[in-house]
């Protein structure tokens, strides 16, 4: 992807990855080369600071930190809190099984307070038996049954 390169932003990009184009962003190196390959004397006095700073860093020896620094920091760095452990994690989410669950108590309460009508019972007593399940009152029933 070539970009359109200003002379601005081609100075900018020389003071911070210095007067080599292969260290510039893969995306923008193109546009630079073309536009130093164009007009190489309008940043002469750009790249040349630039080497010279490049040559002073390649002069700085490599240090690295010492062993007792690197402890130090690695003791120092903030340690990740102990989980607590989560008691309702640990119980599954079941809901099929609790939907069946209450479907059977449902049932097993319904079952031991369902009052029995024989079988010789007659029609109106079976009708008695349903209303009063399904919270119907009887008493006003048989008065609308009457009316």
């Amino acid at each position: 992807m070539t970009k359109t390169m200003t002379d601005a932003r081609l100075i900018a990009l020389i003071e911070a990855w210095g007067a080599d184009v292969k260290a510039f962003p893969e995306a923008e190196r193109d546009a630079a080369a073309a536009l130093l390959a164009e007009a190489p004397q309008r940043f002469a006095t750009h790249l040349t600071a630039a080497r010279e700073m490049d040559a002073l860093l390649c002069t700085v020896p490599e240090s690295l930190p010492s062993a007792a620094l690197t402890a130090a920091l690695i003791d120092s760095a903030p340690r990740p809190r102990p989980q607590r452990r989560n008691w309702f994690a640990a119980i599954p989410r079941w809901p099929a099984a609790g939907a069946l669950a209450s479907l059977a108590i449902g049932l097993a309460i319904g079952l031991g307070t369902a009052q029995q009508v024989a079988d010789d019972a007659p029609e109106d007593a079976v009708d008695t038996l349903v209303y009063a399940a399904l919270g119907f009152d009887t008493l006003t029933y048989t008065q609308e049954a009457a009316q």
